[in-house]
């Protein structure tokens, strides 16, 4: 059995590898590479019996479509930049549909044509309801929820779907909402952090997120507990990445009660 933290460091060096272009390169930073939905769709796929080499195409394809969507975020849209912001927020642009173009190659290699559709349809849910996040002035704490649920986990739903992995569809929809939602509890205890153009500024309070992210942390560690997973070091490193979440949200949350704000 391949040790997972090797396998994790080599998908995250041959996704780098896939990132790396030398004109993007002199003007962006390298994309930032989630390792816990890396983690993800590596037990997804440790589960499905494929080859190796399958499984690895298939997760880098699907993290690429990660990144993609997650460059496509950074986009700025201040009115007032200078010249070199001007050609940073183009290449930004330019960096997301290049990744995008890279996931559609991959997957021409595949010849998994189900899995484009599978994709194709996570990607347009996403890209809705991101748009009611930060374009809809009619949103409510409940469609903030179901919104932020769908933009986090959509891409993980469908896989999972798509190889009738219905337990890994709900483990990976409880750890993804509960990090997003300690992300978002975050912000509010530090608003300069708080993202342009977010209509929903506002709309949580500290109290609720503390309730809703102790509610996914029991519900996410309660689903490891109690199922059998392939490979049990798999099944220890999300304890651990979910552990790892709560320490520094707690941390956080103390400190700003001792510091009284």
């Amino acid at each position: 059995m391949q040790d997972i933290y090797v396998k994790l460091a080599k998908m995250k060096i041959a996704l780098e590898e896939k990132l790396t272009h030398p004109f993007l390169g002199k003007y962006l930073p390298l994309p930032k590479i989630d390792e816990d939905k890396l983690l993800l769709f590596c037990a997804i796929f440790d589960e499905i019996d494929l080859s190796e080499e399958l499984k690895e195409s298939y997760i880098l394809t699907a993290m690429l479509v990660q990144i993609a969507l997650d460059t496509h975020d950074d986009v700025t849209t201040h009115n007032n930049i200078n010249s070199t912001e001007f050609v940073q927020r183009q290449l930004t642009v330019l960096a997301g549909d290049y990744f995008s173009g890279l996931y559609y190659f991959m997957l021409s290699e595949v010849k998994d044509f189900k899995m484009v559709r599978t994709l194709a349809v996570a990607i347009k849910q996403i890209n809705e309801h991101k748009i009611r996040l930060y374009h809809d002035d009619e949103v409510n704490i409940q469609s903030i929820m179901d919104s932020l649920l769908i933009v986090e986990t959509a891409l993980f739903q469908r896989v999972a779907e798509h190889f009738n992995l219905d337990r890994w569809k709900l483990i990976s929809t409880k750890f993804l909402i509960y990090k997003r939602l300690s992300h978002e509890k975050f912000q509010i205890e530090n608003e300069s952090n708080i993202p342009e153009n977010q209509k929903y500024e506002g709309m949580f309070s500290g109290n609720y997120l503390k309730r809703v992210c102790n509610m996914y942390f029991e519900e996410t560690s309660s689903l490891l507990e109690s199922g059998f997973l392939k490979t049990p070091a798999i099944k220890n490193l999300l304890h651990k990445r979910l552990q790892s979440i709560r320490f520094y949200e707690t941390l956080h949350y103390k400190k700003t009660v001792e510091e009284g704000l």
